[in-house]
């Protein structure tokens, strides 16, 4: 009797998913363009030519190799409380409170490599574990006000940015103030900073690594691991995954514990990495620019990484747009805002590709 061959299954590409993706990816660089527009308008009212102004931006984002690197290295914080964001959400918990984990984490950080005397190989993993820890530690309140007493998140994680931006800010004026007028901490010793991963006058260091690991780490988390999948199912039907027995509370407990941790990794990286101290105010609003960089990537870890390039290219050339076309960088805040504004609107984007451009074809 002959036996039939057996190959390897063919791997068969979900279509419906591919689909689905390419659309979100399509509205996005809508909302992108959109976004550009209006603002060119808005700089066009203003008096000024949107074509230098969006030219200028540019050329002071990747306009020269050390440009290059000064973008990836702003890109790194957005990067990791867009990770924050987008984590918490997938388990149906919008965390506002990534900025105020992140300058937790960054007050750790600041501490434990200013006071700590321990060599290189562990001074500098204990000081970005100590930045993780202090950030999961500043969510785990309104994680355990929304378990115990079903607080709203958006509420509780929006006061806690107030209390860690006055609490950093007194310790820093206060009992950590370093030597000197500045107002900031005591430099951390050289044992606790990140190498540099180009030579000099290029500016990247190792904590462009680490974000990267964390997308990875964070895409394994949702995708390859139970945990990851009980978070995904209380994202897409809260109640569906009760019925199915899985402890809603404790994964969005688990979600929020996690995102801080990431958004103080974020705080950490800038201190170990890039200014080796706290220096008053020094957070350009990184952690609520992770909101935008998860809503342009719909959450997905990968596309977080694109997502937070654009978004610190913005932060990056803003300085050359102000100086060369004379615009303000808070342009960059109203650019960003109205791309908030118009992913905001995906539903009404999606709809009309759907249900107009799709309509026109099978006519």
């Amino acid at each position: 009797m002959a036996t039939k061959a057996i190959g390897k299954p063919r791997f068969k590409p979900d279509r419906k998913k591919l689909q689905e993706t390419g659309l979100s990816l399509l509205i996005t660089l809508i909302s992108l363009v959109a976004a550009l527009i209006v603002g060119a308008i808005v700089i066009w009212a203003f008096g000024s030519n949107p074509f230098e102004a969006y030219g200028a931006l540019w050329r002071g984002a990747f306009g020269t190799g050390i440009a290059f690197t000064v973008t990836l290295g702003k890109a790194v914080p957005v990067m990791l409380t867009g990770l924050a964001v987008a984590i918490a959400f997938r388990c149906s918990v919008f965390n506002i409170g990534a900025e105020g984990q992140l300058l937790m984490g960054a007050m750790a950080a600041a501490l434990v490599g200013a006071y700590v005397n321990l060599p290189m190989v562990l001074h500098l993993p204990l000081t970005i574990l100590a930045s993780m820890a202090a950030g999961m530690f500043w969510a785990f309140f309104p994680a355990v006000l929304k378990l115990r007493g079903n607080v709203s998140v958006v509420i509780s994680t929006i006061m806690f940015n107030y209390i860690a931006q006055y609490l950093v800010q007194y310790l820093i004026l206060g009992p950590f103030k370093g030597p000197g007028e500045s107002p900031a901490t005591a430099t951390i010793a050289e044992t606790a900073q990140l190498p540099d991963i180009l030579p000099k006058p290029y500016v990247l260091n190792l904590g462009f690594v680490l974000a990267l690991l964390a997308v990875v780490g964070t895409y394994i988390l949702l995708n390859r691991t139970s945990m990851g999948y009980e978070m995904r199912a209380v994202g897409f039907n809260a109640s569906a995954a009760h019925t199915n027995g899985i402890d809603v509370g404790r994964n969005m407990f688990l979600a929020l514990l996690i995102s801080g941790a990431l958004a103080g990794l974020g705080g950490g990286i800038e201190v170990t990495g890039s200014l080796n101290k706290i220096v008053n105010n020094f957070s350009a609003n990184y952690g609520f620019n992770g909101i935008p960089v998860a809503l342009m990537a719909h959450n997905n870890p990968f596309a977080i990484i694109f997502s937070a390039l654009l978004i610190g290219a913005m932060r990056s050339g803003s300085s050359m747009m102000q100086s060369s076309a004379g615009i303000s960088q808070n342009m960059i805040d109203v650019l960003q805002g109205l791309i908030i504004v118009f992913l905001c609107s995906e539903h009404v984007i999606r709809y009309y590709i759907k249900h107009r451009i799709g309509g026109k074809k099978h006519a």
